[in-house]
């Protein structure tokens, strides 16, 4: 084996950061209270969630609006009745939205328009952009056939979501589900198209992905230390802050990836849009608690809110 290569290295680094602690409350999203009874769902219950996640030092809050259909001023009127109380008491609250769901309409649609006016007129920063396809399990019958849900963004309506993005100053958490995510993510930013405060978000998927109940996923890299390596040597000539997701565990042990994540630097994004275990039901503050305290018996420095925006380049 050489001992130089990329994933040896990675193996031998020690703990060594330059910024302290980003951990963000992705505190609802496509699941209900079918998955948790502690998911928030309406206006007050997700407006008390982002408060009580901020109050315990959540550094973002990701946040869904009551109906991802919704586009333009229809969803960005939603986003505020949704975020509406949480802001008004934390003028500061550093939060982000969803793209719509616009898979019905022409790809001139970019699904980002909300966030243009949030920008605008509520001063949010940074948005999501999803460069690529994927394949949402979310059942298997007895016959072995999976089913699910394809989660599609073309080239075109990518396109449209960086030009929104440069143009509004709004910095792209790059999603990446999967591998080929992420070059199309690093042919932007290679062709500068990736605007000041730009992130990655690297999905880990465990048995249940990101909707089902059942153990059937199919999507993406598990939740492992050599996922997150073969990431890391993808963005190894790239300076970009990055983040990690893990979706649907169902139970698996996922503290030492999370660990070597806080030991090398990387952020996490934790919350009960991404959790689910069908024999625990934590709350979005138990959540962030945990990898708070983590990240304390690591001895890496938790983020303070006011630190943000420096820590992203924003």
């Amino acid at each position: 084996m050489d001992m130089n290569s990329a994933y040896e290295k990675l193996c031998r680094a020690e703990p060594s950061w330059k910024f302290p602690l980003i951990i963000e409350s992705h505190i609802n999203g496509l699941r209900t209270k079918e998955y948790n009874p502690n998911i928030p769902v309406g206006y007050e219950e997700v407006a008390g969630e982002a408060i009580k996640c901020w109050e315990a030092g959540a550094c973002g809050i990701h946040v869904h609006n009551t109906d991802m259909k919704l586009i333009g001023a229809e969803a960005f009127e939603d986003y505020m009745k949704v975020m509406g109380p949480a802001i008004k008491k934390y003028p500061d609250m550093f939060w982000y939205s969803t793209l719509s769901a616009v898979h019905e309409h022409g790809e001139e649609v970019s699904g980002l328009e909300h966030a243009e006016l949030l920008a605008k007129k509520a001063g949010m920063k940074i948005c999501c952009v999803d460069p690529g396809v994927a394949n949402l399990p979310l059942s298997a019958d007895d016959n072995g056939h999976i089913h699910g849900v394809g989660y599609y963004v073309p080239f075109s309506r990518i396109n449209n979501q960086v030009d929104l993005c440069n143009l509004n100053n709004l910095g792209i958490i790059w999603g990446v589900y999967e591998p080929g995510y992420l070059r199309t993510a690093l042919r932007y930013i290679k062709m500068g198209r990736s605007p000041k405060g730009s992130t990655f978000d690297f999905y880990f998927f465990g048995d249940y992905g990101s909707l089902a109940m059942q153990p059937v996923n199919t999507t993406g890299v598990p939740p492992t230390i050599e996922s997150l390596y073969f990431y890391l040597d993808m963005i190894k000539d790239c300076d970009l802050p990055w983040f990690i997701s893990i979706w649907g565990e169902g139970g698996a042990d996922t503290t030492p990836l999370l660990k070597r994540v806080i030991e090398l630097g990387g952020h996490i994004k934790t919350g009960l849009e991404l959790h689910f275990d069908p024999n625990r039901k934590p709350t979005n503050v138990e959540l962030l608690q945990e990898v708070q305290e983590l990240a304390r018996s690591v001895g890496r420095p938790l983020a303070k809110q006011h630190e943000v925006n420096d820590i992203l380049g924003l």
